[in-house]
């Protein structure tokens, strides 16, 4: 369970995710860079920034875009410090824990969005695998609103033996599929690890079979499958309000 360490240097983009940041974390900020007038929210936490006594430069949006392709940018890139993966133990030994484990989500703004949705809902961890999953990134970054930065994220080569070691230490493993039981008729009051699949493709077959339970989310619509980030805010909400019950 060796911590896997990110880039030395990461470039966000965005208004939501640098001002969760700076809201958070801010002493992470190192740099920014803006263009445009500066106005409104965004020029609000521009001069934030500029106020904590940062490098603040302005620039050309053709320039951020280079810095950030494929990205809407919002005129805003900003420097900051990178955080480590956590270990898959930490993940573990947290107190009431929720994790959000993914099973091959290899888009990286399907996995943004299933941070985005974890963390504002109150998962404690999300776990990725080395192979076959998005990493984390500024496309993610994006994505998530800055969530990205805010949860512990852990990295496993396995996530077979992973799920595994979560159940000798008594975590309840939960999968999302199909043919399983509502997710309110199941005891989400212990420790806990919920296992999303990829949207299209799901779980795999050994991943399924690992889980402790399967959960199904009713739908009375047309449309016969939810994506992998509105599955996962569902099952936290149901995680979280059982708990909040049990107080």
């Amino acid at each position: 369970m060796k911590k896997t360490a990110r880039a030395t240097e990461t470039l966000i983009s965005g208004i939501r995710p640098i001002e969760a940041i700076y809201n958070h974390q801010r002493s992470r900020l190192k740099e920014l860079w803006y263009s445009g007038e500066l106005s409104g929210q965004r020029g609000g936490l521009v001069e934030s920034i500029r106020s904590m006594g940062l490098p603040v430069h302005e620039t050309s949006a053709r320039k951020l875009s280079e810095r950030m392709p494929d990205l809407n940018h919002q005129g805003l890139v900003a420097r900051i410090d990178p955080v480590d993966y956590v270990t898959w133990g930490e993940l573990l030994s947290m107190d009431r824990a929720l994790i959000i484990a993914v099973d091959q989500i290899t888009d990286p703004r399907n996995l943004g969005a299933i941070l985005r949705a974890g963390e504002a809902m109150g998962a404690t961890g999300v776990l990725l695998t080395s192979n076959r999953c998005a990493r984390l990134g500024p496309v993610v970054t994006r994505i998530s609103a800055g969530a990205s930065e805010l949860i512990p994220v852990a990295m496993e080569p396995n996530l077979h033996r992973a799920l595994k070691k979560a159940q000798e230490l008594g975590f309840h493993v939960v999968g999302a599929a199909l043919d399983g039981v509502a997710p309110e008729r199941i005891d989400f009051g212990g420790p806990t690890v919920l296992v999303i699949g990829a949207e299209g493709r799901g779980l795999r077959h050994l991943t399924q079979k690992t889980c402790d339970q399967i959960a199904t989310i009713p739908m009375t619509g047309c449309t016969e499958s939810l994506n992998a980030a509105t599955a996962a805010g569902i099952l936290v909400y149901e995680v979280i309000r059982q708990r909040s019950n049990d107080v």
